[in-house]
């Protein structure tokens, strides 16, 4: 039958129809033998469609590139990448592969004048003091008190995690008064507690790293995340250096660990009409600024450790790039010998020293291309899980336990001031 009615067709075609009607015939008599093919059955073996195949999530098994060259211990499985940006024309944030198979996070580029999206420059330090965070007296906020969310870890002079609390010397179990106290910092006391060397600065790939920083507390409570991305321009002057152009584009994040008044917020920036914020990261090498406990840890001396305010890159603005030879010094020197000149610093302090103290000076060679006090776009985004891993305490890991029993005629005190119960804690 289907033979009669396709001839029947293709004469009627023939006699009267134009190319254009033959092909609608044709195309109807296709559609009609599909529509007779029985359905396909059904199997568990089918392939699914995209849509119910589920998006792999950051594994963060990559192995970040350390400056040096060496390898670091693999990122923390389980980072949750950022929320994806709404706004057009940027990168949307996704997942991406290197070669080994390992996923990262590629972070949305921010837009000026966007939503959430803030300027500012980033500053540098590395005194080896306890972390703002790591004191229990600074995780209180009497008047919104909140549960425990963990503590910043510190270590000891070798570099071993110890707990961040111990109790008052004046505790009487269940009498007049008990309470905890913060173990003292190294730069206040010599047999405190300092920085842990793992919070340097780690390069993820050519564009992205991982970092901590000393950020204001209008901006940052601990263990708050930013992304920084860097715009090419530098915060002392108008023209940027071959080092500030290197790094455009790049994308940092980091973490809060030390929150102080000190690092500036939402003031005018030097050039240009826009206000900016300060995020002062943690780079070995970066200046021991106002307090130093980092030159005794090492047995070095202060020194050593470059200037004061700005480390060992300045020891190459004031004097060790001229030193080279390059004829005014830092105002010819090209992006390559800026580097050397780092180079030879982080060598000379670090060289046969601790691996992440040198892998992190290496970083502001290698990654940030030796820039000094970079311009930035910043927004609040969600912490990676390395850094969270690196920040919080393995060992302080719930709050200070209350006195049992609980004094009678008194209180238990954080810090002697503030009473237990009005932490939020429990």
């Amino acid at each position: 039958m289907r033979v009669l009615l396709f001839a029947l067709a293709l004469v009627l075609a023939v006699l009267g129809c134009s190319d254009g009607k033959l092909n609608l015939l044709l195309v109807f008599w296709g559609d009609r033998e599909e529509e007779e093919l029985p359905p396909p059955s059904s199997s568990k073996d089918e392939p699914k469609s995209s849509l119910s195949v589920a998006k792999s999530s950051s594994s963060g098994k990559d192995t970040p590139i350390y400056s040096s060259g060496e390898n670091p211990p693999a990122l923390s499985s389980g980072e949750e990448p950022p929320p994806i940006s709404s706004r057009g024309g940027g990168r949307s944030s996704s997942a991406k592969t290197d070669s080994l198979g390992n996923t990262y996070v590629d972070y949305p580029a921010l837009e000026e004048g966007a939503k959430g999206v803030s300027r500012g420059w980033a500053t540098r330090y590395w005194d080896g003091c306890k972390p703002h965070c790591s004191w229990l007296g600074n995780l209180i906020d009497t008047q919104n008190p909140k549960p425990w969310n963990g503590i910043c870890k510190n270590c000891d002079k070798k570099n071993n995690e110890v707990t961040t609390y111990k109790k008052h010397p004046n505790w009487t179990d269940g009498l007049y008064w008990a309470g905890y106290l913060s173990v003292p910092s190294s730069c206040n006391d010599p047999t405190g507690t300092y920085a842990c060397w793992d919070m340097a600065p780690i390069a993820i790939n050519d564009t992205l790293a991982y970092g901590f920083a000393a950020m204001n507390p209008k901006i940052a409570e601990c263990g708050t995340c930013y992304q920084l991305e860097f715009d090419g321009n530098w915060y002392d002057l108008e023209n940027p250096r071959p080092p500030h152009r290197a790094i455009k584009g790049k994308t940092m994040i980091v973490m809060a660990s030390n929150i102080g008044e000190d690092v500036k917020y939402n003031v005018e920036m030097k050039w240009g009409t826009s206000k900016g914020t300060q995020f002062d990261i943690m780079i070995p090498g970066g200046g021991v600024g106002a307090f130093n406990s980092f030159s005794d840890q090492l047995g070095l001396t202060v020194a050593d450790m470059g200037v004061g305010y700005g480390g060992l890159l300045s020891n190459c603005i004031e004097g060790g790039l001229a030193a080279m030879g390059i004829r005014d010094g830092s105002h010819r020197a090209t992006l390559e010998q800026w580097q050397e000149c780092l180079r030879n610093e982080c060598k000379r302090v670090f060289g046969g020293k601790a691996k992440e103290l040198y892998n992190g000076c290496m970083w502001h060679v290698d990654w940030l291309m030796a820039a000094d006090n970079p311009t930035l776009h910043y927004q609040k985004v969600e912490c990676p899980k390395y850094l969270k891993d690196k920040y919080y305490s393995k060992i302080d890991t719930v709050p200070p336990p209350l006195p049992d029993p609980y004094p009678i005629n008194g209180l238990c005190m954080i810090e002697g001031s503030v009473d237990c119960k009005q932490t939020g804690w429990y």
